[in-house]
């Protein structure tokens, strides 16, 4: 299985999915984590429906590697999901 890689421009808004269509976990987290695994960003995952969360969480304007992180309790078993993210500090020359 690969490891899911987003690019994105540091500053910006990552939005993250968590789906498990007709689960509702009893702990779902959605974050971003620095290379030391410390947080780097954390909001509360909304529900749209049937087992589908998002959460838009904001990405450090850096040219840097971090993890997303999803981390979801169902019937007391955890399942943790993890992607790279890369970001590219966004520069202008005149």
């Amino acid at each position: 299985m690969r490891t899911p890689v987003f690019d994105i421009i540091g500053g910006s808004t990552l939005t993250l999915t968590w789906v498990n269509s007709g689960v509702t976990p009893s702990t779902l987290t959605l974050n971003i984590l620095d290379k030391d695994e410390t947080l780097v960003s954390s909001v509360a995952p909304v529900s749209s429906g049937n087992g589908h969360y998002y959460a838009p969480l904001w990405v450090p304007s850096s040219d840097a590697w971090y993890v997303a992180r999803a981390v979801a309790v169902i019937a007391a078993n955890t399942y943790v999901a993890r992607a790279l993210v890369r970001t590219a500090k966004l520069e202008v020359s005149a």
